[in-house]
This record gives C-alpha cells, structure tokens and sequence, in this order.
C-alpha cells in the first residue's frame, strides 16, 4: 500500500492510502471485517521506555499499533471510534536490534523530513504485512484507544514475538519535536505513550499453547515471557 507519514505532535502517525487499495483483517479473536486506516509509533527517550503495553511489567522502546474500523458495521474510522467493536487495534512491540525489520526501516527512512508538527512524507509500496513478526499467536483483551478520548470500543490484538528497531533509526525518532518550527520546537516527540491501565476484570485471552512451553512463551525475547496462569486459555 501507499500512505503518508505524519508528525502529528502527539505520534507518527502513518495514513494508508485506501482509494487504491483496502486492507482487511477477519478471523483470530473479531467476528467482524476490519478495514485497516492508519497506524502509530510510539516510542520513548530512553529505551526502557516506550510501549504501551507491558509484558510482566516490563516496559520495550517502542511499539508499533495498526488501527482498522469494523467495515460490515460501520462507514468510516471516525463513526467506529465510538461504537462497540469498533475498533481493532493490532499491537507489535519494537525491540532493539542489530538489524531492523526492513518494512519499519522504510518507515523511519525519512523521519529527518518530519521533524515539526504537521509535516509528512509519502510512504510507497509498503508491505504492511512484512511489518508483523512471524509468529500466529497472540494475547486479546477488549480496551480502550490510547489516544483522547480513549474510546472503549477496541478489540487489541497483541502479538506474540517483537519486530527489530536498530539504535539508529531510534536516535533519528527522537529528533522530532512537537513544535511546528525550528523557533518553536517544544518538546521531544519522544515519550508520547499512554501508561498501563488496570485490567479492571477484563478477561484477557490467547491462543498460545502453554502445555508445550514449560509454563512460559518463549518467542518474546530477552527475558520477557508471558506466564500461563496469567489468562484464560481459548485456542482458535
């Protein structure tokens, strides 16, 4: 697909093109189609900080959220915000590496050209689907969007292995400024995540077969493990 890539001053924040072609997500945990619109990078200044999302408390240096609106329901993102099963939000958390995922390296390849509010750049012949990590498990729970006025009205749909961000490509993210110019350049983009809500009985599920994990999930890395006796098993 094609999109454009944004300093919005709250994320970057990447538009996909749907006049040329739509993007759908079905099956998993939705009973419903999912158009894909739009997704945001969150990131911090540091890197024990960034995601949204934490795994048994522990924080990663960025997360990567893809939004969709529920297409069958619903005529755009903006009249799904607000209604149930509005929203999927697919979450894949960043991790630091030697090498970057390629389709993330395409992304952050002109963030230089972003550096204010308002600016963006085209992003062309992106493979969203190159952007997940190689995994088919996951974690679902039903919350909320981490943007105002964080509607409850999402299914997340979390991934069980990270993808790569290089040191790199993190230092040229945390260039951006929240300001619009150079006079007025603010704040750091960076840091720009909503902190971990509580549970608040919701039920969180997954898919991962933990009979056959010794008690954790060993596809997150570097000492990140979902445990078992954390969530309500339903394989799908």
């Amino acid at each position: 697909v094609s999109g454009h890539l944004e300093n919005t001053g709250h994320s970057v924040v990447l538009t996909l093109d749907s006049t040329k072609t739509q993007l759908n997500v079905t099956g998993g945990p939705l009973s419903y189609r999912y158009q894909l619109t739009e997704a945001h990078l969150r990131y911090g200044i540091v890197d024990l900080l960034g995601s949204e999302h934490t795994i048994n408390g522990r924080a990663f240096p960025a997360e990567l959220q893809i939004f969709g609106y529920n297409s069958q329901l619903y005529a755009n993102f903006s009249q799904a915000l607000d209604k149930a099963y509005g929203i999927v939000g697919i979450s894949i958390l960043v991790q630091i590496g030697e090498r970057s995922n390629p389709a993330l390296s395409q992304l952050t390849a002109g963030v230089d050209k972003i550096k204010y509010v308002g600016e963006q750049y085209t992003v062309h012949h992106l493979s969203v689907h190159d952007l997940l990590p190689d995994t088919a498990y996951f974690m679902t729970y039903e919350g909320s969007t981490t943007m105002p006025a964080c509607h409850e009205t999402v299914t997340w749909v979390m991934l069980n292995r990270p993808i790569y961000i290089t040191k790199q490509q993190l230092y040229g993210l945390r260039q951006l400024k929240q300001g619009e110019d150079e006079s007025q350049a603010g704040a750091p983009l960076a840091n720009n995540f909503r902190p971990p809500q509580k549970l608040h009985h919701r039920p969180v599920r997954t898919n991962i077969d933990f009979t056959n994990a010794g008690g954790n999930c060993p596809s997150m890395h570097r000492e990140a493990y979902y445990k078992a006796h954390n969530f309500t098993h339903e394989h799908r």
